[in-house]
């Protein structure tokens, strides 16, 4: 009894790792298209908003966590730019008396910025094994149509 191959994989690996690659290509195209349409008068999203944005549609709780952090960064570096100031415009006998403050606020800056790099790189690594599943999947689905075209290639010589 001839057996004849299955022509293609299931609909479900297929539709699953379609749907990883369409997310991956959405969400890059939306981190690379420029803000457009902006009404006259706003200044168009940076980079950060646009990534913003994108987690808050696929993952609201990390959107929570990246507002908090990049909020507590943002913070932190406006208070180390007072101190700094208040540091230059300082005579020599204020300067002594402005140095603890000026090295708290390096010291919570670096800790706010820390932990929000920390977090974008959970999240790359997260999408980074978010695509070599999607990459298996699809080198799966490659390999299961080579064997299917190879058994075809015999059937073709008999």
């Amino acid at each position: 009894m001839i057996r004849w191959p299955r022509l293609s994989p299931t609909p479900r690996s297929v539709s699953g790792a379609l749907a990883i690659v369409i997310l991956v290509f959405a969400v890059a195209n939306a981190a690379a298209q420029p803000a457009t349409g902006q009404p006259s008068g706003t200044k168009p999203e940076s980079a950060a908003d646009v990534y913003g944005e994108m987690l808050r549609r696929t993952d609201p709780d990390a959107h929570a966590r990246y507002v908090r952090l990049r909020e507590a960064r943002d913070s932190s570096r406006t208070e180390l730019m007072r101190a700094q100031e208040r540091y230059r415009a300082g005579g020599p006998e204020l300067r002594a008396v402005g140095l603890p403050t000026l090295r708290a606020a390096r010291r919570k800056y670096a800790a706010d910025e820390l932990a929000f790099l920390d977090f974008l790189d959970e999240r790359d690594r997260k999408t980074i094994e978010q695509y070599r599943g999607a990459i298996e999947q699809i080198n799966a689905t490659l390999a299961e149509r080579a064997r299917a075209r190879e058994e075809l290639r015999e059937l073709v010589k008999e």
